[in-house]
């Protein structure tokens, strides 16, 4: 008896560990393989925003799991690295996993500024266009279209071209995390505030 109970725990443990070891994508993964997600039928891993201006980021795909941070930044681009039927793990930009519903993402595209310093605004993406402006870096725009190198974004009323090297969450640009030094909104609940 001992020896059948020996035999299927072990049996078990085998069929369970690949299944939990595939649920794992590390954080720093540069090269991730697209896929076409049955259950949402995009492709996987992809950009998506933050459909409104709160949304909770828990340690597992369901109610019952803890949260990890609420985030506070409609717009915000998150890579979905993982999807079941109605949750999705998000990266953020700096490259923290989470899950989040399906409802509480995509919103219009959007894309994240980072960089050491203020980053050009230009009238157009041709070479030598006139910079209207700079952008400081934690700034959230709305993704309007892009070229090779550079995007149209619209910020604060204004549509203006960024070179997609600055910019997180746009069409062909490297998913690794960024550092992004933004000042904590203040949170009167316990919950771990992100952007």
């Amino acid at each position: 008896m001992f020896s059948v109970k020996a035999s299927l725990c072990s049996a078990i443990l085998a069929f369970a560990a690949p299944a939990v070891a595939d649920d794992i994508i590390p954080a720093q993964s540069q090269s991730m393989t697209e896929r076409i997600s049955a259950f949402s039928g995009k492709p996987v891993p992809r950009f998506e925003t933050l459909k409104y201006a709160s949304v909770h980021g828990r340690t597992g795909p369901s109610l019952e799991h803890p949260i990890a941070w609420r985030y506070e930044r409609r717009g915000l681009p998150v890579m979905v690295i993982k999807e079941s039927r109605d949750w999705r793990m998000v990266r953020d930009p700096k490259g923290d996993e989470v899950w989040m519903h399906k409802r509480t993402l995509g919103g219009q595209p959007g894309v994240m500024v980072f960089g050491d310093q203020p980053v050009p605004f230009y009238a157009s993406s041709r070479s030598g266009a006139r910079m209207t402006a700079k952008i400081e870096p934690g700034a959230v725009a709305t993704l309007v279209e892009c070229d090779a190198e550079s995007c149209q974004v619209f910020i604060n009323n204004r549509k203006g071209w960024v070179a997609k090297d600055h910019l997180w969450g746009a069409p062909g640009t490297s998913p690794k995390p960024v550092d992004v030094r933004l000042a904590r909104l203040a949170d009167t609940n316990a919950l771990p505030v992100r952007y």
